[in-house]
């Protein structure tokens, strides 16, 4: 048996664009064994994935985190260890952890003080150097600048790592694996409410930031969608203001207790806001419908292309470069800026 350990206690985006690697990484390795450190965030779509052999979940109690997993960091021996989530935690327990080969991604960061202008990685070089047998340079400003200098495209450098080690990449494919538990939940909710093909149109937190007739052009689209298609309106679960301006306009239906039930029926049965439901549900819901919308949610952009599914993704123009890097590589994926959106442009535009 091989062990590798693997160091991914990030975002839920960040753990889903990782995914192929899992199974590249039992399809190169036969007799492996995956650790994977996670986080309690992402544990809840961590534990769905069959490649992965043991979950060791990071707590904010680092020394007592530590005591507890001792035999895994530093008594276990391992062929293959991979620092990918970037956290000084993880590279501090890298550092002790014995592993034939080490890989990471090193970031190149760029600062200013007193109208000074330096570079610094993470990990500092002389630790990158003296600690892991198999690293690349990932520069933080969007852009090669060097010959050893990989694009901040996150996804594409995880793949770069294993082909330095010889690993053939098989798929560049997301992969997400559906928590059977919520199946039978979908499905009730599909078969006296949907009954039929559907759009995902999904807001959170983000559009606190957003400007108010951007937020009046997407009730345009809203509207355009649902003339000819059904759309389900689902939310984050955190509140954020606008929220509370589409449970006055939308039937409202809420998950409770392993069931989804109507909390408000505002007559609007070719728009229903589903809101506050888990990942694992939402899961399902992406996973079936005919495309979906939203202003970069890391589960749209991620799930969606594990099951094919079409995304359109509505951001500032701003963001544009900033989002680039979190793109995944196999992806029907496409993207609109508010400043085209107006009424020509919503009237012609084929959702």
């Amino acid at each position: 048996m091989k062990k590798i350990i693997i160091f991914k206690s990030d975002m839920l985006g960040d753990l889903i664009l990782f995914s192929p690697c899992l199974k590249i990484i039992k399809e190169n390795i036969r007799d492996a064994h995956i650790t994977l450190i996670c986080s309690e965030f992402n544990y809840q779509i961590a534990k769905n994935y069959e490649y992965v052999d043991k979950f060791i979940i990071l707590k904010k109690n680092f020394i007592g985190f530590l005591l507890k997993n001792f035999r895994y960091f530093f008594l276990t021996k391992y062929e293959y260890l991979f620092q990918f989530d970037g956290k000084n935690r993880s590279y501090l327990i890298s550092y002790f952890i014995k592993s034939k080969i080490k890989s990471t991604i090193c970031f190149v960061k760029y600062k200013k003080i007193f109208k000074i202008n330096y570079k610094i990685t993470r990990p500092p070089l002389f630790l990158l150097k003296f600690f892991f047998n198999n690293f690349i340079f990932c520069d933080e400003k969007y852009s090669a600048v060097g010959n050893d200098i990989n694009p901040v495209h996150y996804q594409t450098n995880y793949f770069n790592i294993l082909e330095k080690l010889d690993f053939k990449i098989t798929s560049k494919k997301n992969i997400f694996s559906l928590d059977k538990s919520f199946e039978n939940i979908f499905q009730n909710f599909y078969n006296n409410f949907i009954k039929g093909k559907f759009y995902i149109f999904h807001f959170d937190e983000k559009w606190e930031k957003f400007k108010h007739h951007d937020y009046s052009n997407i009730l345009k689209i809203i509207q355009k969608i649902s003339s000819t298609n059904k759309l389900i309106i689902t939310t984050g679960v955190k509140d954020f203001t606008i929220l509370n301006d589409l449970e006055k306009k939308f039937s409202v239906y809420k998950f409770d207790k392993n069931l989804i039930s109507l909390e408000k029926n505002n007559n609007t049965n070719k728009i229903l806001l589903l809101k506050k439901i888990p990942l694992n549900l939402l899961s399902y819901f992406i996973k079936n419908s005919e495309k979906n919308i939203s202003s970069h949610s890391g589960p749209i952009v991620h799930i969606s292309p594990a099951f094919n599914k079409e995304t359109i993704d509505i951001i500032p123009k701003s963001k544009n470069e900033e989002l680039d890097r979190w793109i995944p590589l196999v992806s029907k994926y496409q993207r609109i800026n508010f400043e085209e959106l107006n009424d020509a442009f919503i009237e012609n535009f084929k959702f």
